[in-house]
């Protein structure tokens, strides 16, 4: 049997995250890094557009080879380049560090894989295919993210966090058990038959 992925929602909040590469993959991954609150070093000898749109004091860009140095300290690291030789070389430094590495789309490099996000306000739905099939993971968020936007989940997500504060902690399962149980999910999910 082959291992499945362990899920995980990391809190990387002032911790310091690398992404190697350029392109749209790059401000993507860095962008995302950013708004987890990472302070992030992005390494790469190709430009990246949409970087101007990143503005941030924990936002270091430096236009050059990734170096083993750049590690130092870094919770988490992203290659959003496809040189395999580059991603085995960067994987080994990780691996050797303890730090999580994923190199987008070369899973057999990496020790985790990105998760789809579809998100209203606080509630977070992510899909994951353990970088075997990102499209339909992406695609699969496309869907859920309008499911969510349609059925007001963001204001609900805000009402049962008001709720929940004001019950007594001894009454919370009950009261909020009550109070989702009326939550289901009407319609199927259809795969195109070829």
């Amino acid at each position: 049997m082959t291992p499945h992925g362990y899920p995980l929602n990391l809190l990387l909040d002032d911790r310091k995250c690398v992404v190697v590469g350029g392109g749209a993959e790059a401000a993507l991954r860095t962008g995302n890094l950013l708004e987890a609150g990472a302070r992030v070093l992005l390494v790469g000898e190709e430009p990246t557009p949409g970087l101007e749109l990143l503005t941030s004091p924990r936002l270091s860009i430096e236009a050059r080879a990734v170096e083993e140095k750049d590690l130092d300290d870094a919770w988490l690291v992203v290659q959003a380049s496809q040189d395999a030789a580059l991603a085995g070389r960067i994987g080994a430094w990780c691996e050797a560090r303890r730090i999580f590495f994923c190199a987008v789309d070369q899973p057999e490099h990496s020790t985790y894989a990105h998760l789809a996000l579809a998100r209203a306000g606080s509630l977070t739905l992510a899909i994951g295919t353990e970088g075997r099939a990102p499209a339909l993971g992406r695609r699969l968020r496309e869907e859920f993210s309008r499911v969510l936007t349609e059925s007001g989940a963001a204001d609900e997500v805000e009402r049962l966090a008001a709720l929940r504060a004001q019950t007594p902690v001894s009454e919370r399962r009950q009261v909020l058990g009550r109070a989702v149980a009326d939550v289901s999910f009407v319609g199927s999910l259809r795969f195109r038959k070829e």
